[in-house]
């Protein structure tokens, strides 16, 4: 167990490591860029490269999370689908509550000014439907 966390953590680190490597090698490139893009594209949201490497640094994180919570919860959806004998309502809300949501953090997510869906939102009762 203890070899198996130590090669995660190592993985992480590299990984988060070359991820801000990239991003800086490529908000350098795009800052000769960026002045010019910018005027043609003024609707165009604008962040710091500060942002981005916080949202690549969270995303080395969050996605595997998500990843595992939606696999774990695509398997239990199967277990409650036959364990409630075919019953699609609950095995739904388990799949939706697992599966569905964000997978990839946005600049936006990170400065706080949209809203992070890490469990899928439930589903609306159908009209007519009676609780």
């Amino acid at each position: 167990m203890r070899v198996h966390l130590r090669c995660l953590l190592a993985a992480l680190a590299l990984g988060s490591s070359t991820g801000c490597v990239l991003l800086g090698v490529g908000a350098a490139a795009g800052g000769v860029g960026g002045g010019v893009a910018s005027a043609k594209a003024s609707n165009q949201e604008q962040h710091s490269a500060a942002t981005y490497a916080e949202t690549v640094v969270a995303n080395v994180v969050y996605f595997p999370a998500k990843a595992l919570f939606a696999g774990a919860g695509a398997i239990t959806s199967g277990v409650t689908y036959l364990a409630t004998g075919g019953s699609h309502e609950p095995a739904g809300a388990v799949w939706r509550s697992a599966v569905d949501g964000d997978y990839i953090l946005t600049p936006d997510m990170i400065e706080g000014s949209e809203p992070i869906h890490f469990v899928g939102e439930e589903q609306a009762p159908a009209s007519g439907a009676r609780s």
